[in-house]
This record gives structure tokens, sequence and C-alpha cells, in this order.
């Protein structure tokens, strides 16, 4: 015969195993849509590599950059996924859009996404827990305490602003210069060969265009990323766009345009697509070799 406490104690196990029941029998839903959220991001972020690889096509390149985008709002706390859409704003703006305001658009965002990624990295948010809440303090706290696995998202933090500033008057590009040595003797210092001499191309490309700095200094950095990695055909196009008619070396100039149109595009697989296009701006640059040294 079951007594009243037992009836008590098994009512309630019933209760509570129902109750487990229902608890669990709602838990499915919970997880299945957090599953179906991984899934729907990893195959955004299969798509953008698979059109990345295939970024010599404009059609691809934007569809990488959408696709990359879309996959790294569903996993904003993943560093490589960040790199990979911050380089591809960079690659559309470019290599692949015309328009002047639309290209400086997609540099910033592009600088934006690298530069969040750092900011929001736990290396970074721990070293800043006791930093004010003052902007200049936070970036350079971040820059500070960035270690090699961050040296990408500096890396394309700075060459977003670096390629958007470009075009902009000399007192704009002032303004960035001391943020963006900052960024990048910090890329130099940690990692110099990054991005096929990145560092070295960035300062060569820097110095050139920035009024009272000795040109030689622009001249030393290129040659040091040209020597790290000769089959990186952007560094000599940037050289002979930027150093060589500010210096007024025309022979130099052509020299260096025919030598990357004559070269093999492949030598470096991973950036032939990069190579591809600069061999197509060295012959614009060429066309117009006579206004550039009047």
């Amino acid at each position: 015969m079951r007594t009243t406490s037992n009836y008590g104690f098994d009512s309630f196990k019933g209760f509570f195993i129902v109750g487990l029941f229902i608890a669990f029998s709602c838990q499915p839903s919970r997880f299945t849509s957090q599953s179906n959220l991984e899934k729907n991001a990893n195959y955004l972020e299969q798509q953008g590599y698979l059109h990345w690889e295939k970024r010599t096509t404009p059609k691809d390149a934007r569809m990488a950059r959408y696709f990359l985008s879309q996959a790294y709002s569903l996993k904003p706390k993943n560093l490589e996924l960040a790199i990979a859409v911050s380089r591809a704003y960079y690659f559309e703006a470019q290599y692949i859009e015309p328009d002047p305001a639309a290209k400086d658009s997609l540099f910033l965002l592009g600088a934006e996404i690298a530069k969040q990624a750092l900011l929001n990295s736990p290396r970074v948010v721990t070293a800043l827990q006791d930093v004010p809440r003052d902007s200049n303090a936070i970036i350079q706290k971040a820059i500070e305490v960035a270690d090699e696995q961050l040296v990408p998202a500096l890396y394309w933090w700075a060459a977003n602003i670096g390629r958007y500033l470009v075009t902009k008057a000399v007192m704009t590009r002032m303004q960035h210069r001391e943020q963006l040595e900052m960024i990048m003797h910090r890329v130099l210092a940690l990692n110099p060969n990054y991005y096929y001499g990145g560092p070295y191309r960035f300062f060569g490309t820097l110095y050139a265009r920035l009024p009272g700095v000795a040109l030689s200094q622009s001249k030393s950095y290129f040659d040091q990323a040209i020597t790290a990695y000769p089959d990186y055909l952007a560094t000599r196009v940037l050289m002979a766009q930027y150093y060589h008619t500010k210096a007024g070396n025309r022979e130099q100039f052509h020299a260096e345009l025919e030598k990357v149109i004559a070269a093999d595009p492949t030598l470096i697989p991973e950036v032939m697509p990069e190579n591809l296009y600069e061999q197509e701006h060295a012959k614009k640059l060429l066309e117009q070799e006579a206004s550039l040294f009047e």
C-alpha cells in the first residue's frame, strides 16, 4: 500500500519528469535554430571563398565580398573571417569599383571591419579594461598590445585607410599620418614581411605622398619590399606611380612598368588575380606617361 508521503513524493516526481519532458521538448527548437544559423553562416562563408578564388572576374569579386560580409554578420567574433572581409573590401575598391565615391566607401568599410576585429579580440579587450574611455587612448593601447596573431587586422586597417587617403588633400593625409605610422610600425616590428613586404610597401607609398619627408625614405622602403618579394607586382607599380613620378625618374618609371607587364603573374599563385590587375594598371600608367612627366 502506498503511504501519503510516498504518494506526495511520487506526485512530485511525476510533475518533475513531465516538467523535464516539456523543458527538453522545447529545447530542440532552440538548438535547431542555432544549428541552422551555424549552417547558414558556414554556407555563406564557403560561397564567399569560392567566389574569392575567382575574383579576377568583377562579378565574382563583388559576390565574394557580399557572401563573406553576410557570413561575418553571423560570426562577428571570427578574426580570420573579419580579415577576409576587410581584404575583400580592399580588393573590390582597388581593382573593381570605378566610381570614386563608391571606392571611398568600400575602403572605409574595410578599414572599420579590420579595426573592430582588433578592438574586439580577447587580448585587446583584456588590455583595455583599465584604459580611460578616450578614443585616442583606446586606439593607442590596442596597437601597443597587438601580437603577431593580430598583424592581419592591423595591416588591413591601415592598408584600407592608406588607399582611401591617396586621393585626398595633403592636409587630410597629414591628419592621419601619426596613427598610420603607429599601426604600420607595429606591423613592421611583429612581422615585417606580412603580405609580401606589406609594411615596407605601405611606407614607400606613404612617404612618397607626404610633404616634408625625404624622398629617399620612400625609395628605401620600396626597395626592401621588392627585394623581399620581387614577384608581387603591386609594389613595382606603386613605386613607379608615386616614387618615380615625384623623383622625375621617367626612364625608371617606364622600365619598371614594362617589367611588370612582361612578368609572369602566376609566380605567386595566391595573388595571381592581384598581379593580373596590376599589369593592366601598369599599361594605363604607361599611356599617361607623357602627362605624368610634363
